[in-house]
């Protein structure tokens, strides 16, 4: 195995099983493939074993840590790596399991959470019988086959699709992958349920790997405000606020998004719950400047935007962004409405983003009321130790 020997001072977040080390924290790399990387051992300056994982000399993370040692009292010696990826998923379905994942209103999920999971650079979301798995680490790309046979095997779907993400594309310098391992689909569309409500899915060309999973605690509560009340969702994608809101009595549903796609998408999805609502294709910003300008308003307004903020030093930029969609999100509400608003930008974190929405109110000469403070759904766990990865902040949200 090669050596990845850290800075001085550099080791104690990886004793405290932080999974990922950045060039800027690596010393030198001792061994015979140091120029294209591979299975490695971490060594801290004292030349203790730290962990092992893979090392990637052309990423920004240099080193993603899959197994920590922990103390030094203790034997240390890496396992085979497929060995390795089929315990963490055995692992990953039984805590699902616990989660009541799948269930009879529910069949798709998260089955893997990288970091949350221990499989540092891996995403596999599971629909139904099949399966899409996103890679954003040169490892996991380079044993993609045989990670989704191992996937196949434990949750017993019957195809895997395997996808380079955009981080990995551009940050890991992995090749594109678009390949579907086990049966071969006639189709790349695929019928879930979430929470009882039916969405059709795109598996060849998904945004991320096709629905946004991470969302179905907070669709459904939102969905129990909303009887007999107007909805307006906002950055709709496949309209799953929207939807849950009309399958619980919403006495109408309005979807936005700038992606024409996305709201053939929304229309399938009416037509698959025998439901209705109004569509429109253009920005979220531009519609709210509209409605205001027609006297519009809603009793419910659901508002989940694309990520901001990119970067730390696109974060003042990006918190301008946030603080006028919120602002024109809140004065739409009706007397009394709620407001469910979302960031899942890592470098916003939830006092920053709700500092936004307080100066939103004022400006409105008003106050925020928070009802709820909310994150991903529980199967997208995340480690104390790398906050990056707890990314979705929400607040269900009152004036006063």
């Amino acid at each position: 195995m090669l050596r990845v020997i850290l800075k001085r001072g550099k080791s104690k977040p990886f004793w405290l099983g932080h999974p990922w080390v950045y060039s800027g924290a690596v010393h030198k790399v001792v061994g015979e493939r140091s120029d294209t990387g591979g299975p490695c051992l971490v060594i801290d300056e004292r030349d203790n074993v730290v962990g092992w994982g893979h090392y990637n000399p052309h990423a920004r993370i240099a080193v993603r840590i899959l197994e920590h040692r922990r103390t030094t009292e203790a034997d240390f010696k890496p396992p085979v790596f497929l060995d390795f990826v089929a315990k963490r998923l055995h692992a990953a379905r039984l805590s699902r399991e616990k989660l009541r994942l799948p269930n009879a209103k529910t069949d798709a999920y998260r089955l893997v959470n990288a970091e949350g999971d221990g499989l540092s650079g891996l995403i596999v979301d599971v629909y139904g019988d099949r399966a899409v798995m996103q890679l954003n680490s040169k490892a996991m790309a380079e044993s993609s086959k045989e990670i989704a046979s191992l996937i196949m095997k434990e949750s017993g779907v019957r195809s895997v699709r395997a996808l380079v993400s955009a981080h990995g594309l551009k940050f890991e310098g992995i090749p594109p992958l678009n390949e579907t391992y086990g049966e071969q689909e006639g189709s790349s569309e695929v019928d879930i349920v979430d929470n009882g409500v039916k969405f059709e899915v795109n598996l060849r060309t998904p945004q991320k790997t096709g629905f946004y999973l991470d969302q179905r605690e907070n669709r459904r509560l939102l969905a129990s405000y909303c009887s007999g009340k107007s909805v307006l969702d906002l950055y709709c994608h496949a309209g799953g606020f929207g939807l849950h809101a009309l399958a619980s009595g919403a006495a109408s549903a309005t979807f936005v998004d700038s992606s024409e796609p996305a709201l053939d998408m929304v229309a399938k999805n009416l037509e698959l719950n025998d439901v209705a609502g109004e569509r429109f294709a253009m920005d979220a910003v531009t519609f709210l400047k509209n409605a205001k300008e027609e006297g519009r308003s809603w009793d419910v307004i659901s508002c989940d935007p694309p990520k901001f903020v990119r970067a730390r030093n696109h974060r003042d930029d990006g918190l301008k962004k946030y603080a006028r969609l919120n602002h024109l999100a809140l004065s739409m509400l009706k007397p009394g409405g709620v407001l469910l608003t979302c960031s899942c930008s890592e470098h916003v974190n939830r006092d920053d983003f709700l500092r936004v929405l307080t100066e939103a109110a004022h400006r409105m000469r008003k106050s925020i009321r928070v009802h709820r403070v909310l994150g991903q759904a529980d199967d997208h766990p995340y480690v104390s130790v790398a906050p990056q990865s707890d990314y979705l902040k929400a607040f269900l949200v009152t004036l006063i």
